[in-house]
C-alpha cells in the first residue's frame, strides 16, 4: 500500500475488508485473506486507531467474524478429542458415528464427552 497517500491508506484498507466480507463466504478463506490484507496494509498504530474510529461497521464485522471462527475452531477441537477418546475406548468407529461427532454442536459434544467416562458402547455415548 506504499503507493497510496498516507491519508488514503485507511480508506483502502476498509474497502479491502468490505470487499473480502462481500466476496468470500468461507470463514477459513476470509481469515487467510484477512491476514494477507493486514500484512499488505501494514497500518501503523495511528492508522489502526483511525480505522477503528472511522469504520466501526467494518471493525464490528471483523470482530464478529473472528468470534465465529474461534467458535468453529473450538468445536472442531472438541470433536477431534472426542473422536480420539471413542477410538481409544471402542476401537474403529463406524462412519455414521464419526459423522455425528464432527457435525455435533458444542453442547452435544460436551454431553457426549461426559458420557464416554461411563459408557459401555458407542451407542451409549451418542444416544
Amino acid at each position: 500500500m506504499t503507493r497510496y497517500a498516507p491519508g488514503e491508506r485507511v480508506a483502502v484498507y476498509a474497502a479491502a475488508v468490505r470487499g473480502l466480507t462481500t466476496l468470500e463466504s468461507d470463514p477459513e478463506r476470509q481469515l487467510k485473506y484477512m491476514d494477507f490484507i493486514d500484512i499488505y496494509a501494514a497500518l501503523d498504530e495511528n492508522e489502526q486507531q483511525r480505522y477503528q474510529r472511522e469504520y466501526p461497521d467494518e471493525v464490528a464485522t471483523m470482530s464478529n467474524f473472528a468470534e465465529r471462527f474461534t467458535a468453529i475452531g473450538e468445536q472442531r477441537g472438541e470433536a477431534t478429542m472426542l473422536l480420539r477418546q471413542l477410538c481409544y475406548k471402542f476401537g474403529a468407529l463406524p462412519d455414521a458415528a464419526r459423522e455425528r461427532v464432527t457435525t455435533a454442536d458444542p453442547d452435544t459434544l460436551l454431553t457426549w464427552s461426559e458420557r464416554i467416562l461411563t459408557a459401555e458402547s458407542i451407542d451409549e455415548v451418542l444416544h
